[in-house]
């Protein structure tokens, strides 16, 4: 009988992940709640996931499609794919079922380990390894109910555990499944997202253009220009200062090449499908509420906490606060809110 893996979370990247899996031969319980994705669910027991994208076969069908975490949580791997602002609901959904020989992944983490460790403690809950991604695996979009896409193929991930003592054991656990490599710690893992760079200046850059196309702006189309870039190499001057006054790891690549090739329409078409990527659609997009508040808030604190000056990065952080009405430096996650876990993130 073939193992199954827990999703949860049906959206673009639980929606891609669950494919991917289910194309690799394994068995796959998809799961979130009713009010997340009771289309979705209609729509993948009529036709299966239509998953479009490298490496992914569309029409194939979970083993399992629930609402029931109890349900889910019978698998012992479990990968949780949602958003960091969702992230401590889940959790507190998982507690009740969780065991001692859980394995857990989050993709993306956004340092969401830490969330689900706190849950779990308040819980009274034993539970097992907790890991996460720098990143999501997936460039993706969730285009109409049950139907995802991904832009580019899956490329090797840095994935890291909370404590950092258990990234080995992660590895083991999760390396037959994607391509990982192991971060440091979550601090380093989290620093070196490009999200930090991209989405949250990319968004603000582009209010003009996003007001004017709404749903239809594509950042990777109608935001790329000089100026964007240079702003993204001020950020990663930044953010590189940081990395070293912390004697942590800058293992991002440079962004200007890849910003280039994407500038350059008519060309890299195989690029086309990332250009054409939707988002974001205003400041309520999650380019501002997950990256500033998590990558982009804990990179302003550890440049105060290392007395590195970081102008743009901190400039971006205010407008974000000052536009939405939310104090991301006070309200994020950053240094001063991991406070006794630290120890353990790094």
């Amino acid at each position: 009988m073939k193992e199954r893996i827990a999703v949860v979370g049906a959206g673009a990247a639980g929606g891609v992940t669950a494919a991917w899996l289910i194309g690799n031969g394994y068995d796959v319980i998809l799961c979130d709640r009713k009010e997340q994705c009771e289309e979705d669910f209609a729509a993948i027991a009529r036709k299966g996931i239509a998953a479009e994208g490298p490496g992914l076969i569309p029409g194939l069908c979970p083993a399992v499609l629930t609402y029931s975490i109890a349900d889910a949580m019978e698998a012992r791997r479990v990968l949780v794919c949602v958003s960091s602002g969702r992230q401590e609901e889940t959790a507190a959904w998982m507690a009740p079922w969780v065991r001692a020989d859980h394995d857990i992944l989050l993709m993306p983490g956004n340092l969401g380990t830490v969330v689900f460790h706190r849950v779990f403690r308040r819980e009274g809950v034993n539970h097992g390894l907790l890991a996460e991604m720098a990143e999501c695996l997936w460039a993706c979009r969730r285009l109409e109910p049950g139907r995802y896409v991904s832009a580019m193929p899956p490329g090797q991930k840095r994935a890291a555990a909370f404590p950092s003592s258990d990234t080995l054991k992660a590895l083991e656990c999760f390396g037959d499944l994607f391509p990982l490599t192991a971060g440091a710690n979550l601090v380093e893992n989290c620093l070196n997202s490009p999200n930090i760079l991209t989405h949250l200046s990319g968004t603000l850059l582009n209010l003009g253009g996003i007001e004017q196309k709404k749903e239809n702006f594509a950042l990777f189309t109608d935001g790329i220009n000089d100026a964007y870039i240079r702003c993204l190499e001020l950020l990663e001057e930044e953010r590189s200062r940081v990395l070293k006054a912390l004697e942590m790891e800058w293992y991002a690549a440079p962004v200007r090449p890849f910003m280039n090739m994407l500038k350059e329409r008519g060309t890299h078409p195989e690029l086309e499908a990332f250009r054409n990527l939707s988002g974001p659609d205003g400041l309520n997009h999650r380019y501002i509420t997950e990256d500033a508040g998590c990558g982009v808030a804990l990179l302003v604190s550890l440049a105060e906490k290392c007395g590195v000056e970081v102008p743009v990065t901190e400039a971006l952080l205010t407008l974000a606060s000052r536009l939405t009405g939310k104090d991301y430096r006070r309200t994020g996650r950053t240094w001063e809110w991991l406070g006794n876990d630290a120890m353990d993130s790094c």
